[in-house]
């Protein structure tokens, strides 16, 4: 894969010229990133997230789970137009406008990686089973419930069930159900996972 060019910032989010992608993380220079969370909502309150699964040839945190579809903004690009990696990991086509902001998280991630994270949340009434995910990037889409991750991510539970699709030996997608820890998230701390299911959670339940 290309190594992309990126923005790149100051720590307060000062423009401050371009760098290509793998400089960014060598040097530890503050770019921005584009995380949408999908989230299904459910009468009963018990509204469920997509995890990805990241592929076991990423260079970056392989096979661990992560947001349901995020990835670099490009140089120039604004923050929705992160909105083509839903569409290029898992075949989703979606409208900017149909996006909700959650929130900026600004972050350093293991190895320096400085990130200003722009973080969306999108509500979807599709199943798993129906979506097209990208065999290079993606090895699983699973659900889990809200309540069940920020039980997690607060520590009052050691595992949590999910139910998705996972990447066999012969690359097909096949159903799947185990369970999952929090050691089988990519590190972005307890805290922004917290932050962002507690934030989806009041906005499923109309802000309260």
């Amino acid at each position: 894969m290309a190594d992309e060019l990126i923005d790149i910032y100051d720590e307060n989010m000062n423009f401050l010229g371009t760098a290509s992608k793998s400089q960014a993380h060598k040097e530890g220079l503050w770019h921005m990133t584009f995380h949408c969370w999908i989230v299904k909502k459910a009468s009963d309150g018990h509204h469920r997230i997509w995890l990805q699964l990241r592929s076991k040839e990423k260079d970056c945190y392989p096979s661990l789970l992560d947001t349901s579809a995020a990835g670099h903004l490009r140089s120039g690009e604004k923050p929705k137009d992160g909105i083509r990696e839903v569409e290029e990991e898992i075949g989703l086509q979606i409208s900017p406008d149909n996006l909700t902001k959650l929130f900026t998280d600004k972050k350093i991630a293991p190895e320096n990686n400085c990130e200003f994270a722009h973080t969306y949340l999108f509500e979807t009434d599709k199943n798993i089973s129906n979506l097209k995910l990208q065999a290079e990037e993606v090895d699983g889409i699973v659900e889990a419930s809200v309540d069940d991750l920020i039980n997690l991510f607060n520590r009052k539970v050691e595992k949590v069930f999910v139910t998705g699709l996972m990447k066999n030996e012969e690359n097909q997608y096949l159903p799947h159900t185990g369970f999952v820890t929090a050691a089988d998230f990519v590190p972005h701390g307890d805290n922004y996972y917290l932050k962002v299911m507690t934030t989806i959670k009041r906005f499923c339940n109309g802000g309260e």
